[in-house]
């Protein structure tokens, strides 16, 4: 009986430790190794599920106790490695040199390695990795593994400082503090109750100097509670016994019943009787020495972020995915890689594209002789939208502050008139939730603007009606504009802060800084072209600048509110700047004195100017007049926004610059497609000069880069405003393809004085010449049994090298080329 009882509690016992065993390895998994299960993005087609935190109550003993160690005993390796996962998740970008050395030295199976490799991202990989080594390895295997570390840290830059600091541990035999030991006990359990008090403790340790910025960014950019609280932890622990004191003194401020159920009080107590100085100065040590280890970027990083002229920081002022895409990757892989959990700053988006493209290729020197032969013009942003970007971080501020702030709810699933009904974002009370939604319908507004042709006066519908017309457009993605029209519905937290990644990618996509052609994918050699700005050809011709200097110079500054604040005043003068310059394009005998008006006379004056026949989409550009009534609708005082301010500002110097005389209001070269003819490659093609007005006609110069020299068909029409005509289209002379002629035919066609272009693969293109014409190609197809497509107007271009630059010109109502460098036009 004695032997049975034994082996029972023997029996007993194994089973106990195989359920705690399989506890952590659950837990483990559903923050680690299947990180869909919480995606930080809702899909179209896949709903959402909110991962409700297990009361400690229901937790089995195991999951609590997991990490305890005895008092003054020193922390294995294997919680050294627990406790930095957050630095070993973000440096280790690039397993492979890791992973060879610790296969080598028998640590990992091949079947290990194929579950890290099944992995889509970098992080997950590491993730992988370090939850192995916790549930593989024993204490001794987790040393050869940290051995392998250090033989691998010249691929590690970030990880050089931390490895020194372990090192130093491990001989000087450091031991965990009280509180430490206290918190590290606790890991597990607090992770899963600290929950919506994880920012706002993180922001008070921010405020103390225990957090960097780069760390607190690093924890916001976390959707999940309980990521961002084993993260904020591990930070915690990482820097010592002091700032685990300051965590628990930012949690009694913050939850005191919460600080009373793990009796911090005591522990408090005696941070506070600790001399003040002595925490200050700890405090900087700590974010000097953390810094230090985040600055040191991976070499290949550095060196891309160095040709980009690119720093460390929160500035937005490129287009990371255009980069992506310069550099060899399909747009489409880079967009969805950077909307995957990315913050919308440039440092941080260029750090996760350098990962993606060392996943995909493990190549370094291929990606910096890529970005070597990359100017940064061709993807930095325009001054307008480096502004609007920057409007939009402010409304991510607010969403990350207002989510977790006891007085503020973002729910509003029960309340969506803001989503359509456009007067219900500006009632009386501001606050932060209506300041948000009033950025997000702002920055909708300015995209019309930027995309349709002719955008309603005031759009009806609210904001989601503003994205259907967006996407009626096909000058945005509708991919894009669908998530996000997806994640505004929805409302909550996750979905608002996702908004704000793809809203941040539509603003890029639409504000380049140089104005260029977009390519389309090759089809059987053709690329499709299309302006990445939206032109308006109309009847305005501009104003003489002298003018237009009287008129502001003549301005007075409104007084009629000598108590107003500085952002309200810069807005009247603002308005005020408006409706002269309006003035200035349709004059009236009487010029209203705006000297002591208030702002609603001065905007219910511009508005009346704008509802004039002069200011129609046929005789004004439609996108400038959109924008005009954009800084009329959203006051930056009432919004309390500087700014929205800077960006009306840029508004009224946009409309200085628009009212400028040119040849740009009446005309425009549209580049429809070219059609290489060969094995060749289409890279870009930019404007280089023009439009400009000589010689009876207008002429522009346009930049062709090839892969190799070529030959190809440029196919284009002009747009022309020309006084009783109105607007028309010009693209003549006209050419065409014919399918199925035979030599005959092609005799006939040259004797009959018809352009032979391009002859292959069963398929002539011809021009009609100057004594044939349209009716004598159709007839000659005809004769012949051919097949006749109209092409619109075609030069070919033979280039002599990589680059050439064709001179286009319109005359007389016909089109011409000729060759400006490098080239023969035909």
């Amino acid at each position: 009986m004695r032997m049975c009882i034994s082996e029972a509690c023997s029996l007993l016992v194994t089973i106990v430790n195989s359920c705690a065993f399989y506890w952590q390895c659950l837990q483990s998994a559903a923050t680690s190794i299947y990180p869909d299960l919480t995606c930080s993005r809702l899909r179209p087609t896949r709903k959402r599920r909110k991962i409700k935190e297990i009361p400690r109550e229901h937790m089995p003993p195991s999951a609590l106790t997991l990490t305890l160690r005895g008092p003054g005993e020193k922390p294995t390796v294997k919680a050294r490695l627990l406790s930095s996962q957050m630095l070993l998740v973000d440096a280790l970008y690039h397993l492979s040199p890791l992973l060879d050395c610790v296969i080598s030295v028998g640590l990992l199976s091949r079947e290990n390695r194929y579950e890290i490799d099944a992995e889509r991202t970098p992080p997950n990989k590491a993730r992988k990795l370090l939850e192995i080594v916790d549930a593989q390895m024993d204490e001794s295997s987790a040393s050869r593994f940290m051995e392998c570390l250090k033989k691998c840290k010249k691929h590690y830059p970030r990880l050089r400082t931390w490895l020194a600091e372990e090192d130093q541990f491990q001989s000087a035999g450091v031991q965990q503090g009280p509180t430490e030991r206290h918190l590290q006990a606790r890991l597990s359990v607090l992770c899963s109750r600290l929950g919506c008090s994880v920012l706002p403790v993180s922001y008070d340790l921010f405020s103390r100097g225990i957090l960097t910025q780069l760390e607190l960014e690093n924890i916001e950019a976390i959707l999940i509670p309980t990521k961002q609280a084993k993260s904020l932890l591990s930070i915690c622990l990482k820097k010592g016994e002091k700032a685990c004191k300051s965590f628990y003194t930012a949690l009694q401020n913050e939850d005191k019943q919460l600080a009373e159920e793990f009796n911090v009080n005591s522990l408090v107590e005696d941070l506070n009787k600790e001399p003040e100085s002595n925490s200050v100065q700890m405090a900087v040590e700590e974010t000097r020495g953390h810094l230090r280890a985040a600055l040191p970027l991976s070499g290949g990083l550095q060196q891309v972020m160095a040709q980009l002229g690119l720093t460390v920081g929160d500035e937005i002022r490129f287009n990371v995915c255009e980069v992506g895409v310069a550099v060899g990757l399909p747009r489409r892989t880079v967009r969805e890689y950077l909307l995957e959990g990315v913050a919308i700053e440039d440092s941080a988006q260029l750090e996760a594209l350098v990962s993606l493209y060392m996943e995909k290729t493990q190549d370094a020197d291929r990606l910096l002789s890529r970005v070597t032969e990359l100017s940064p013009q061709w993807v930095k942003l325009s001054e307008r939208g480096c502004l609007l970007l920057r409007l939009l971080q402010k409304a991510e501020t607010l969403l990350r502050s207002g989510i977790h702030s006891h007085l503020h709810s973002w729910d509003h699933l029960h309340d969506q008139d803001h989503l359509r009904s456009w007067d219900h974002l500006c009632p009386g009370d501001c606050t932060d939730q209506r300041t948000v939604w009033s950025i997000f319908s702002f920055l909708v507004w300015d995209c019309m603007a930027e995309v349709l042709e002719e955008p309603e006066a005031k759009p009806s519908g609210g904001i989601l009606g503003m994205i259907e017309q967006l996407s009626a457009s096909g000058r945005v993605e509708a991919a894009l504009l669908q998530e996000v029209e997806q994640c505004w519905t929805e409302g909550d937290a996750e979905s608002l802060l996702q908004s704000v990644r793809v809203l941040a990618q539509v603003l890029r996509d639409l504000h380049p800084l140089q104005e260029g052609l977009q390519l389309s994918s090759s089809v059987e050699g053709l690329f499709s072209c299309r302006p990445s700005r939206l032109h308006r050809v109309t009847s305005f011709q501009g104003v003489s600048a002298r003018v237009i200097r009287k008129a502001l110079s003549s301005m007075v500054p409104s007084s009629s509110d000598q108590d107003a604040t500085p952002l309200a005043r810069q807005y009247v003068e603002a308005c005020i700047r408006i409706a002269r310059l309006l003035d200035v394009v349709q004059p009236t005998r009487n010029t209203t004195d705006f000297s002591n008006a208030p702002i609603s006379t001065v905007t219910q004056h511009v508005r009346f100017v704008l509802s004039n026949p002069a200011f129609n989409a046929e005789a004004f550009d439609a996108g400038v007049r959109h924008r005009l009534l954009s800084v009329l609708e959203f006051n930056p005082e009432q919004l309390g926004l500087g700014s929205l301010m800077q960006l009306h500002q840029e508004t009224l110097s946009e409309l200085q610059s628009y009212l400028q005389l040119g040849e740009h209001h009446n005309f425009q070269f549209i580049l429809e497609s070219v059609r290489i003819i060969g094995p060749a490659k289409l890279f870009s093609v930019n404007r280089v000069h023009g439009p400009v007005a000589i010689d009876n006609g207008v002429e522009e110069v346009l930049r062709f880069i090839t892969s190799e020299p070529t030959s190809f068909l440029v196919r284009l029409h002009c747009l022309c405003y020309e006084g009783e005509r109105g607007r028309f289209k010009v693209c003549a002379p006209r050419c065409a393809c014919m399918y199925l002629l035979k030599a005959e035919g092609l005799r006939d066609m040259q004797w009959s004085g018809g352009n032979v272009l391009v002859e292959v693969g069963g398929k002539v293109w011809v021009r009609e010449g100057e004594s044939g014409s349209w009716d004598e190609l159709q007839a000659l197809a005809q004769r012949h049994s051919a097949q006749l497509r109209d092409e619109g107007c075609c030069f070919k271009v033979k280039t002599a090298g990589l680059e050439c630059e064709v001179k286009f010109i319109y005359r007389s109502g016909r089109l011409w080329a000729m060759p400006h460098k490098d080239c023969e036009v035909d």
